[in-house]
C-alpha cells in the first residue's frame, strides 16, 4: 500500500499545494520553475471557476488559480490524458485572465498583470522530446522576448528520468519527488530543501482526515480507471492499426505495398481507436462521478469533459 499521495490525482495534487497550509510549497514550486525570473513572496488563491462571457460561452475550471503581491496571475494544472489541442487550451486560459483584467467604465491605459500558465503533463504531448518547454511572446526576427504579459512553462513528466543522485537543482528535486511520490517510503532531499518537511507530513495518506481522503480515494479509482481506458486504447488503437495496415498492404502485394499499408492503416487506426476508447471510457467514469455526487467542477477537472456533456449523460 502506498505511503504517500499520487501527486497527478486531481484531489492529491490539490491537498499537496492548494491550502493555506501548503501554500509555502506552491510557492517555492513556482520559484523553481521560474529560478531567475520572478520570485515570489506570497499568494493568495482565486476563485477556479472562470464564468463564460455569454449564456452559450464556455466555463473554465482551473485546478488551481493564484495571484502574487504585485498582480501576476498563477494558473497550475496537471493533465494526465492526452488531448491533441493541449497547448491551445493552455493559451486559451491564459487569454481568458488576460480579458478578465478589462476595465469597465473608467479610463484604462491598457496595463496589465502578467499571466503565467504552469502545465504538469503526465504523458507526452507529441509536440516536443525533452522535459520542460517554454513559450512566449517573442519577436520573431530577433528571437528577443517582447512582453512578459503570457508566459507558458509545460513540463512533460515521461522525459523526466533522472535518479535520485543526478538530481542537482530545486526543480530536479521537485520533478523527481512528484514523478516517483506514490512509491516513495521516505520524501528525499529533505537536507536540501527543509520544506520537504512539511511535503513528507501533508503527502502521508495516514495524516488526511475522514473526509480528505474519501475524496482523495474517489480521485484516486477515476485516475486509475481512466489510466485503464487509456491503456485499452492504446492497445486497441495498435492492434487495428496493425490489422488494417497488414490488410491494405495485402491488396497492394508486394513488399512496398505491406509497408506502406501497414504504416497508413497503423497510424489511422490507433488514431481512431484511442479517440473512440477513450471518448466511452470518459463518459463511464463521469457517469459513476454523478451518481456518487461529486461535483461538476470536480468531474470537469477529472475526466476533461465539458459542463455540457457531462449533463447529458
Amino acid at each position: 500500500m502506498a505511503i504517500f499521495i499520487n501527486p497527478f490525482v486531481d484531489r492529491g495534487f490539490k491537498l499537496l499545494f492548494g491550502r493555506e497550509d501548503s501554500k509555502a510549497l506552491l510557492i517555492d514550486l513556482l520559484n523553481d520553475l521560474l529560478e531567475g525570473e520572478r520570485a515570489i513572496v506570497e499568494l493568495s488563491f482565486m476563485n477556479v471557476e472562470a464564468p463564460a462571457d455569454c449564456p452559450d460561452g464556455r466555463n473554465a475550471v482551473f485546478d488551481l488559480k493564484c495571484k502574487d503581491k504585485d498582480g501576476a496571475v498563477f494558473i497550475v494544472e496537471v493533465q494526465n490524458s492526452l488531448q491533441t489541442y493541449f497547448y491551445e487550451r493552455g493559451l486559451y486560459y491564459l487569454c481568458r485572465m488576460i480579458c478578465d483584467q478589462d476595465r469597465k467604465g473608467e479610463q484604462w491605459n491598457f496595463s496589465l498583470c502578467p499571466v503565467y500558465g504552469i502545465f504538469f503533463l503526465n504523458f507526452k504531448s507529441g509536440k516536443n522530446d525533452k522535459v520542460r518547454t517554454d513559450i512566449v511572446l517573442a519577436n520573431r526576427e530577433t528571437g528577443c522576448q517582447a512582453s512578459n504579459l503570457l508566459r507558458e512553462v509545460f513540463i512533460e513528466m515521461p522525459f523526466f528520468d533522472k535518479k535520485e543522485e543526478e538530481c542537482k537543482t530545486g526543480l530536479d528535486y521537485w520533478l523527481y519527488t512528484l514523478k516517483y511520490m506514490e512509491q516513495l517510503k521516505t520524501i528525499p532531499f529533505k537536507g536540501q530543501k527543509a520544506l520537504f518537511e512539511r511535503l513528507e507530513k501533508l503527502a502521508k495518506i495516514v495524516n488526511l482526515n475522514k473526509k480528505e481522503r474519501m475524496e482523495y480515494e474517489e480521485c484516486l479509482k477515476v485516475y486509475r480507471d481512466n489510466q485503464n481506458v487509456w491503456d485499452y486504447a492504446i492497445e486497441k488503437g495498435y492492434q487495428e492499426g496493425v490489422d488494417k495496415g497488414l490488410a491494405d498492404g495485402m491488396k497492394k502485394g508486394l513488399e512496398k505495398g505491406m509497408e506502406e499499408g501497414r504504416k497508413e492503416g497503423l497510424e489511422k487506426g490507433m488514431k481512431e481507436g484511442m479517440k473512440e476508447g477513450m471518448e466511452k471510457g470518459l463518459c463511464q467514469v463521469a457517469i459513476k462521478m454523478k451518481q456518487n455526487g461529486m461535483d461538476l467542477a470536480t468531474i470537469m477537472s477529472c475526466t476533461g469533459l465539458d459542463a455540457d456533456t457531462i449533463a447529458e449523460l
